[in-house]
């Protein structure tokens, strides 16, 4: 059984977290494993494979997040597809 730590509850791979004001926030869970590696741009994957997991990561987080967190998700995917040799406008 899972457990509250610290105001936050990590369940399948939402981050359940207590707000400032009392209400309960959602945001995405990494794992402290997770590497940042996907599909490299360089890679000879097909084009519309390599924008998958763009776009499949971006519904994600369309779903898992609330608003509050949204932004700074949508951030974190920029960067982590920046390094793994995306420009902005493929992004």
């Amino acid at each position: 059984m899972e457990k509250e730590e610290e105001g936050q509850l990590q369940f399948l791979d939402i981050d359940i977290y207590r707000k400032m004001d009392g209400s309960l926030g959602h945001k995405i869970y990494w794992k402290p494993t997770h590497i940042n590696l996907y599909l490299h741009q360089n890679s000879h994957h097909h084009p519309a494979n390599k924008q998958s997991a763009l776009a499949s990561l971006i519904h994600r987080d369309k779903a898992l997040c609330n608003e509050d967190s949204l932004t700074q998700e949508l951030e974190f995917l920029t960067a982590v597809f920046k390094d793994n040799g995306y420009n902005t406008q493929q992004i």
